[in-house]
């Protein structure tokens, strides 16, 4: 596998992508923290998330029809320029400067990264043959890993000892090396000629078909108790699980009264554990149904997020994020698996797109609620009850499904 990064082109992709990736997770592991220490609002904190995925939900099902029709390499470079320049926009944030322009950059740098994301996947192709294509692959898992753990405690650190600016100016030199190294990988011209029109009635029917398929899959819901129970099992573990993500900084930060270091070694910790469990998970899971990894990994997951934050010690707090970890890797393949072996064949696509759309929305609702009730009944009921509602999930699971299902 690790010999295809001797051949120069994908080297160039892959390496251009692990220092643009560990950019990326060195803001996020000091933003959400300046933001709640800058306005001391769960609601900003939440704000920023919601910035961030919004883009996301908009653009992610059409940034592709337009990619088809552009050179992917020049899209990525471009891509990591804006991206850069968004970013930039950081630097007057410090010292008094207006705190908006942190949802102005997310909102920025999310929508292009909608764009860069299929162009990544439909460049790789052309740079390996075929026989390679799933080292290929791997070796991209593995870069979007790395570039989390190299990020995650280096944003943390550079919170700490050089303020935002840091960060910034660090984040954007990442942006700009990564269009460097992408920049050289020397490719044929996109064959598809430039078509703008095209391409946005094209955009504009995969939003039809989309919303089309989702109405479907809705209705399969409601008539099929099986899969009605499935949407509201992941709708509880969506919406529990997006809540905690405005919530963590400030719950370093007034709970356990640390910095942004402690923030960024909690958020690795728990990227490494997962890393941990997909090896523990793919190794035993032959002999675990996806009822066992999806109900038992829900419930030992909201049990440890009881006890981490309504117990505030940050020796616990980091010795509770490695099982946290292995459970949220459980839980999501026992989600996948459950619904391939539950959901008929000929309705997996309407129910797989419907979950899509469904699980985009109630993150943004997730995180913005989260945020907001945060600042009426505080940190630690708020999370207490996204860790709960994560529990409940389990336990619907486990009752739902009976043992000699799966």
């Amino acid at each position: 596998m690790l010999q295809l990064l001797r051949r120069r082109d994908f080297a160039l992709l892959w390496f251009g992508g692990l220092v643009s990736i560990a950019g990326d997770w060195v803001l996020r592991a000091a933003l959400p923290y300046f933001v709640y220490q800058r306005t001391g609002s769960t609601v900003a904190t939440a704000g920023m998330i919601v910035a961030e995925l919004a883009p996301g939900v908009l653009l992610g099902l059409v940034a592709g029809v337009f990619v088809d029709r552009w050179d992917r390499k020049r899209v990525l470079v471009v891509g990591n320029l804006l991206e850069a320049a968004a970013v930039a926009l950081l630097l007057l944030v410090p010292d008094g400067g207006w705190i908006g322009l942190v949802f102005v950059a997310a909102v920025i740098q999310a929508s292009v990264a909608a764009f860069a994301m299929p162009a990544e996947g439909a460049l790789l192709p052309t740079l390996v043959e075929a026989e390679d294509l799933v080292p290929a692959n791997a070796l991209n898992a593995l870069n979007n890993r790395l570039g989390r753990l190299i990020g995650l405690p280096l944003g943390g650190t550079l919170l700490g000892l050089l303020g935002l600016r840091g960060v910034v100016v660090g984040d954007c030199l990442t942006f700009l090396v990564a269009a460097a190294m992408i920049g050289a990988i020397a490719t044929p011209p996109a064959t598809p000629p430039p078509d703008d029109a095209g391409a946005a009635e094209e955009a504009r029917s995969a939003w039809a078909s989309f919303w089309s398929e989702w109405r479907d899959g809705m209705r399969i819901v409601v008539h099929d108790r099986t899969v009605g129970i499935l949407f509201v099992v992941l709708g509880l573990m969506t919406f529990g699980g997006t809540m905690l993500d405005p919530l963590n900084a400030p719950w370093v930060r007034d709970v356990l009264h640390q910095g942004p270091q402690v923030y960024a070694w909690l958020m690795t910790t728990h990227a490494a554990s997962g890393i941990a469990g997909t090896l523990l998970i793919g190794g035993v899971g032959r002999s675990l149904t996806p009822r066992v990894l999806m109900g038992w990994g829900s419930v030992i997951a909201g049990l440890l997020l009881l006890v981490r934050f309504n117990i505030p010690s940050v020796a616990l707090a980091f010795a509770l994020s490695v099982p946290n970890g292995i459970t949220s890797v459980a839980s999501a393949v026992g989600v996948e698996t459950l619904i391939q072996q539950t959901v008929r064949p000929e309705h997996r696509g309407r129910i797989f797109g419907a979950l899509g759309a469904s699980g985009a929305l109630l993150s943004l609702l997730g995180a913005g609620v989260g945020g907001a009730l945060a600042e009426v009944v505080g940190i630690v009921p708020m999370l207490s009850v996204a860790a709960g509602l994560v529990l409940v999930s389990g336990v619907v699971v486990l009752r739902a499904f009976r043992a000699d299902r799966g």
